[in-house]
């Protein structure tokens, strides 16, 4: 039991850190930029799964 209080917890915890650098980032950048920046990450993350596929 406590380990999943601990893991819901600390889920709760990140997300909540993720949604407020999410606000801050989105008022100080531009729209255009972190639509570039998240296509850019989703991208490599593609990659990296098809190497690790074809592995």
């Amino acid at each position: 039991m406590g380990v999943w209080v601990g893991s819901t917890f600390g889920m709760a915890a990140v997300a909540g850190i993720a949604i407020i650098a999410g606000i801050i980032a989105g008022k100080k950048l531009p729209d255009k930029l972190i639509k570039y920046i998240s296509a850019t990450i989703f991208f490599l993350f593609g990659i990296v799964i098809i190497i690790e596929v074809v592995r």
